[in-house]
């Protein structure tokens, strides 16, 4: 079970799982992710079944990125260790202001603030749902999956390059092949700092 309860995002700020809720469907929980009395996020997680992987979605609030960047980007890699290979990450950004006219102004997912974020935690693929299909999907979101191994990691990240225009958000891509590849044939295991 995926189980982000009680995790430090740093030193002195823990999240914590409220409202836990299993809904019609046996494999989605239903729970708010909190930081004290502040919510990060209305979650579902989908534990997976058969040839379907795990999936994560928030419906975020952005408040950790405007107490530092630093935060937002402990929480997803927080997710990132907790997520299995090949599972998937959705993101809203219905509240964050500057991703969504990023986005609608045509800027690849991951030159926003928040797909930075998330590719800053070793997401390797993005994908911008803004207009979600047949209604039960939600607010437009990001999402963002999590490689199945080491060589689509590196596969996914070279795409990536190729794909964006930010110098900033090459770097990192970099920083990441460079990161995957010192793991030897091992995905990433983020220590929070």
């Amino acid at each position: 079970m995926f189980n982000i309860d009680n995790l430090y995002l740093d030193k002195n700020l823990k999240l914590n799982v409220i409202n836990v809720k299993r809904s019609h469907i046996k494999e989605l929980i239903t729970f708010d992710l909190m930081l004290g009395t502040q919510i990060i996020g209305r979650c579902n997680y989908f534990e997976g079944r058969e040839y379907y992987t795990p999936w994560l979605e928030i419906d975020y609030y952005p408040v950790l990125r405007y107490m530092s960047e630093k935060l937002e980007v402990n929480l997803f890699k927080r997710i990132y260790n907790l997520l299995c290979p090949a599972s998937k990450l959705f993101v809203t950004y219905i509240r964050d202001k500057e991703t969504m006219e990023m986005l609608y102004k045509g800027q690849h997912p991951a030159e926003t603030p928040l797909g930075f974020s998330i590719l800053s935690a070793g997401f390797t693929w993005f994908k911008n749902w803004y207009f979600p299909e047949g209604g039960n999907e939600g607010f437009p979101k990001l999402q963002a999956n999590k490689p199945l191994n080491l060589s689509d990691a590196i596969r996914q990240l070279t795409e990536l390059k190729r794909e964006v225009k930010s110098e900033k958000v090459r770097d990192k891509v970099e920083e990441l092949i460079d990161h995957y590849r010192k793991s030897g044939d091992k995905l990433i295991q983020w220590e929070i700092t």
